[in-house]
């Protein structure tokens, strides 16, 4: 989460930053002793430059959500390879618990061997 913030946070400067360097080249632009075809050849320059600017800012900050997005799938993918090998495990334990606990009734339940057919308090049948 730290990486998406500082992320979040270098783009914020980075936006400001060329926002800044645009407004600041137009005034320079508007205010220096020029014609006004120079002066609009100079702004159409800066805007080219500018623009490509913003095309290499752009295709960066792609290639970084791209590796998030590859990192966040990663993570995902680890954790639900976790999840099912737990739940693979319970699952086992659930089915040893089960088998051992009917071990222990059918102990419980025949532990004074009752002859088949009869009561275990009765005696032998005459």
């Amino acid at each position: 989460m730290a990486a998406r913030e500082s992320g979040g946070e270098f783009g914020a400067f980075l936006a400001g930053f060329l926002t800044g360097a645009l407004v600041g080249a137009v005034v320079a632009l508007l205010f220096a002793p020029r014609s006004g075809e120079e002066t609009r050849r100079l702004l159409q320059e800066r805007g080219i430059e500018l623009k490509s600017q913003a095309e290499e800012v752009a295709s960066q900050t792609r290639s970084q959500i791209e590796a998030a997005l590859l990192e966040a799938r990663r993570r995902a993918e680890e954790a639900a390879a976790e999840a099912r090998r737990r739940a693979e495990e319970m699952r086992k334990w659930l089915e040893e618990s089960r088998a051992q606990m009917e071990q222990m009734l059918a102990q419980a339940r025949g532990a004074p061997s009752a002859p088949a057919g009869g009561s275990p308090t009765e005696g032998p049948s005459a």
